[in-house]
């Protein structure tokens, strides 16, 4: 027992004396490894150092390359800027000089336009003027009716303040509203004027007169509205022409002093709103009002006109009133809606012209006064010829007939005669049966006028003479005389001068007959 522990105690110790020498040689193994590849490492870091160096070497150089690609970079930038500078501000100034030289230009042709339209229109500003003054200094001259010429006076005077105005507006566009203000003034003021025109001929300044003209009309005159007896002048006319006469005359003047009162507030009202609003012209802009309000007193006043005129056309078919009342109406009317159609031109056949709605508002106040201007040389013309100064001469008679091509061609009097031998055979026939039933009336009479004296008859010799005389007469005339009408005279019988007379009256009634139908029509 002691034996095999001392052999395993032997065994033992071999073992870890195996184990020792074993760890000692891998230690010396082990160790000269370590030194190899300390030496390795050495040489490594040694490498590694090297290529540090190295790479710090060319980082210094690749920093000093990026340094002077930077300065580069910079120095061509700043040369690149600098030469796009210069290029940007050559084009620029070459473009600035090149839209200064267009818009000279274009100012220079529009200036050229300008001054071409103001020297157009104001020729005919001047020469409306010339016959302005040429045809008021005719009434001057020959002032026979100074209460009616002075109205037309004031009338003629629309010619030239309409033209001047329009120049004055044409050439000065920022003063053409309150130009506009002074034509709307007078515009009111003349239809005013010409209502007066009219009352001034029919009663020479006495207004009784012209009452009384108008009550001989009042069984065809409509009455006047009454409003609380604020239209009508507070009349009561019932039953009595000369009131009612009265009334409408009140109503006329008031419905035309209306326009008179209401326009410059209005045209005021407008130039206002024009200022103070310059969006779009809609319903919720007070201009689209302010239109309305004017147009309702321009149709107000010429209801008025139009009422009067009808009343006493006939009165006044002397002097012509109704191209007197177009020049007028013409004037007011026309105005307004060659306005209206250059407005509609340019928001819709020109839009694209006008950069913006001020552009395209003085293109219209200029087109509108330039073609017033032209229109009132017109319409001065036309004055001369419907306000003539022969119309108020003590001898004055109206020209019946007026000359045209018709007439030169002597149609008129062809027609004439082709109607005289169609009818004259009917007018004829009717004239003979016109005669003989005269004839038969007239023996009627004698044989009442006989049977007459026979019932007065008192017994005197000179009374039964003079019975037997008309009996003798009247039966001689009778037998002379037809018994009925439907016998004809034989052409020995007939008295051709009582013939002619008949068919003459004959042609009358059928003339009248056809300018009733005429005027029906």
């Amino acid at each position: 027992m002691g034996a095999l522990t001392k052999g395993l105690n032997v065994m033992a110790l071999l073992a870890l004396t195996a184990v020792v020498a074993f760890l000692a040689v891998f230690q010396i193994h082990s160790s000269a490894k370590i030194a190899h590849l300390n030496n390795e490492l050495s040489t490594q870091m040694k490498s590694m150092h090297d290529l540090q160096s190295s790479l710090n070497q060319m980082q210094s150089l690749v920093h000093h390359e990026e340094n002077e690609i930077g300065g580069l970079r910079k120095f061509v930038g700043s040369k690149f800027n600098f030469t796009m500078q210069n290029i940007d501000a050559i084009v620029n100034e070459t473009q600035t000089t090149l839209n200064e030289e267009v818009q000279k230009v274009n100012d220079d042709v529009s200036s050229q336009n300008n001054f071409i339209a103001y020297e157009f229109a104001g020729i005919f500003a001047v020469l409306g003027t010339l016959v302005f003054l040429w045809h008021t200094t005719s009434h001057l001259r020959d002032m026979n009716e100074p209460f009616v010429q002075r109205k037309i006076l004031a009338i003629l005077w629309m010619c030239p303040i309409y033209s001047v105005t329009s120049w004055l507006g044409l050439v000065f566009t920022s003063a053409e509203p309150y130009l506009s203000m002074i034509k709307d003034f007078y515009e009111a003021y003349c239809i005013y004027t010409f209502l007066s025109f009219l009352i001034a001929v029919l009663g020479r300044g006495d207004r009784n007169a012209v009452i009384d003209l108008l009550a001989g009309h009042a069984d065809h005159m409509k009455p006047p509205l009454r409003l609380c007896g604020l239209l009508d002048g507070g009349k009561k006319y019932d039953d009595d022409p000369r009131a009612k006469a009265e009334a409408v005359l009140f109503q006329c003047q008031l419905f035309a002093m209306q326009f008179v009162l209401l326009r410059p507030l209005t045209s005021v009202a407008l130039v206002i709103s024009n200022a103070l609003h310059t969006g779009s012209r809609d319903y919720t802009s007070p201009q689209f009002y302010i239109i309305w309000i004017i147009n309702g007193s321009i149709f107000v006043a010429f209801s008025g006109l139009v009422k009067f005129y009808h009343l006493v056309r006939e009165d006044l078919k002397w002097c012509n009133p109704f191209p007197k009342f177009l020049c007028i109406k013409g004037v007011v009317f026309m105005t307004f809606w060659q306005r209206m159609v250059i407005t509609l031109i340019a928001s819709t056949a020109l839009e694209n012209r006008f950069e913006d709605d001020r552009e395209r508002r003085e293109w219209i106040q200029q087109a509108q006064s330039f073609l017033v201007c032209i229109e009132m040389l017109v319409f001065a013309i036309v004055h001369c010829y419907v306000f003539p100064v022969e119309e108020w001469q003590n001898d004055y008679r109206p020209k019946q007939h007026k000359s045209n091509i018709v007439d030169n061609l002597a149609l008129k009097d062809f027609a004439k005669d082709l109607k005289y031998i169609m009818k004259s055979r009917k007018a004829r026939k009717r004239a003979l049966n016109k005669m003989n039933r005269e004839k038969v009336r007239t023996s009627d009479l004698y044989l009442d006028e006989i049977e007459l004296a026979q019932q007065t008859k008192q017994g005197g010799d000179d009374t039964a003479v003079r019975a037997d005389t008309q009996i003798e007469y009247t039966s001689e005339h009778s037998q002379k005389s037809p018994v009925s009408s439907d016998e004809e005279y034989t052409e020995e019988d007939i008295d051709w001068e009582r013939l002619e007379k008949y068919m003459k009256e004959t042609y009358k009634e059928e003339d009248k007959q056809e300018i009733s139908t005429n005027e029906i029509i």
